[in-house]
């Protein structure tokens, strides 16, 4: 599935001795995968805990489960030991984790949902907040809720304005017109 090097395989296998646990597993996940922000997260699991969909991989000293469905984006990936002064960390290359930008046959609900994750949201992060694609309708609205930071910001009309509807539109010319469906009176996590 992935290579993990030895250096690495004997640093995870000492990972679970020091647990005292003999019925620990290493479990692999990826999420958001496929999407710009992807990441892949490492996690102790029972496996008895796992559905049917993952698959066990045997290594010198432990095992590893992965859902059958992070397949595709874990191929290629390689586990390191990284050493850095007197730390030492594993590191993950997934090259096709984050998958690729939608092609120009995706729908337009792909192409929004890619240009969210990948444009949109970094830029809203910094505020602690984010946004989600509710759906498109047939006169080509583009329908959002607000999350985290935006919820209740008394900006959020100038960020869907100016910011996110010029960018969306100037990237998608077909659509109409962008609307927030969030419900703003919850203030309690407001950048302003």
């Amino acid at each position: 599935m992935f290579d993990i090097t030895d250096e690495a395989e004997t640093y995870i296998a000492k990972l679970f001795e020091d647990q005292d646990e003999t019925d620990l597993a290493l479990k692999v996940d990826v999420e958001k995968a496929g999407t710009p922000v992807a990441a892949v997260t490492f996690n102790f699991c029972y496996p008895k805990d796992l559905n049917n969909n993952y698959e066990k991989f045997s290594y010198k000293g432990f095992d590893v489960y992965i859902d059958k469905s992070n397949f595709d984006y874990l191929k290629e990936s390689e586990v390191q030991l990284k050493t850095d002064g007197a730390s030492q960390k594993l590191a993950i290359t997934a090259p096709n984790a984050k998958g690729e930008a939608p092609g120009e046959d995706a729908s337009l609900e792909e192409k929004i949902n890619y240009t969210i994750l990948a444009e949109v949201n970094p830029q809203l992060a910094s505020h602690g907040g984010f946004v989600e694609l509710v759906e498109i309708t047939e006169k080509k609205d583009v329908i959002l809720n607000f999350g985290g930071g935006c919820q209740g910001c008394s900006s959020v009309k100038v960020t869907l304005k100016n910011g996110v509807e010029a960018q969306l539109k100037s990237q998608y010319p077909e659509i109409n017109s962008v609307l927030d469906v969030t419900d703003h009176s919850n203030k309690e996590n407001a950048y302003m």
